[in-house]
């Protein structure tokens, strides 16, 4: 229902500001090491938040 669908929202809203703020606070050192593009930093937070706002939501 709507309330579950709001929920899902909600929370990769929240998940989607936590990671940013995480990768914030890396070194430079880990974007040399782990990342290899700023398109895979976005594409990762995009996808793995629709998962999760899609598994909370199909309640």
């Amino acid at each position: 229902g709507f309330c579950w669908t709001r929920t899902g929202e909600r929370q990769a809203s929240r998940m989607r500001a936590r990671y940013l703020r995480a990768i914030l606070r890396q070194d430079v050192g880990y974007f040399d090491l782990k990342v290899s593009s700023t398109s895979e930093v976005v594409n990762n937070v995009s996808s793995d938040s629709l998962v999760i706002q899609d598994v909370i939501s199909e309640k």
